[in-house]
């Protein structure tokens, strides 16, 4: 079987890469990023790494894979401090991730795993928990045979730059200290997000997970990741 993944070059994406190659399931890994991936090295025939700097051709370039993929996953995003502005962030965070999304439904993809956020709904006051809701909603509906989304909390670990993000972690070292707080808030970490994510795609196309659509977040996406 083959797969498809989207941000590969971020946090997440990156880890979902590595899991995948660690499996037998998956025969070919396609990446679709802006710019060179930092795994895209000589000697791994199973990865086709795809660069196209014009995400406005993201669509038909999906569209193109050949076989089609089994699987499809998506940790593509952005913040409205590297958007530039509001629009900007809608137009990747939502708009790239939704027609790149449409267009592996339309060649044929079965199932697919989006990396959202803990929070994420439509109706919430906040520019951020409201276009990854919004986008959550209208990946849904688009009818994938499986649509499994992750909701992790903050991040933790080194991105592309080198440099950690302190933040998660010194929230989550605070969180342990409150008596009875919910796992919901928990940070997690970005290499078990991504480990999670090839489970969820691994176990659809065996035929070990038939749910139709699958949120996972909070306490069960950190006890999932503690048992694989």
């Amino acid at each position: 079987m083959s797969l498809i993944v989207l941000g590969s070059t971020g946090l997440v994406g990156g880890f979902v890469v590595q899991n995948a190659l660690k499996s037998k399931d998956w025969s070919k890994i396609t990446t679709l990023t802006r710019r060179e991936p930092q795994f895209a090295t000589p000697g791994e025939s199973r990865i086709n790494s795809i660069v196209e700097t014009d995400t406005s051709k993201w669509s038909t370039v999906i569209k193109d894979i050949k076989p089609v993929p089994y699987a499809y996953i998506s940790s593509f995003g952005t913040t409205r401090a590297a958007a530039g502005s509001a629009e900007n962030f809608k137009a990747i965070d939502y708009g790239i991730n939704y027609n790149s999304a449409k267009a592996a439904k339309e060649s044929g993809v079965k199932t697919l795993v989006l990396i959202s956020a803990v929070g994420a709904s439509a109706s919430s006051p906040f520019l951020y928990f409201q276009t990854k809701g919004k986008l959550e909603n209208d990946i849904i509906a688009l009818g994938f045979d499986h649509t499994i989304i992750l909701r992790p909390g903050s991040l933790l670990g080194d991105r592309n730059n080198g440099k950690r993000n302190e933040l998660p972690q010194k929230l989550n070292d605070f969180l342990l200290n409150v008596p009875g707080v919910s796992w919901l808030f928990k940070a997690v970490k970005a290499s078990d997000v991504g480990k999670v994510a090839v489970h969820f795609a691994e176990a659809a196309q065996r035929g070990e997970f038939t749910e139709k659509v699958k949120i996972v977040g909070g306490g069960e996406l950190l006890e999932l990741a503690a048992k694989l």
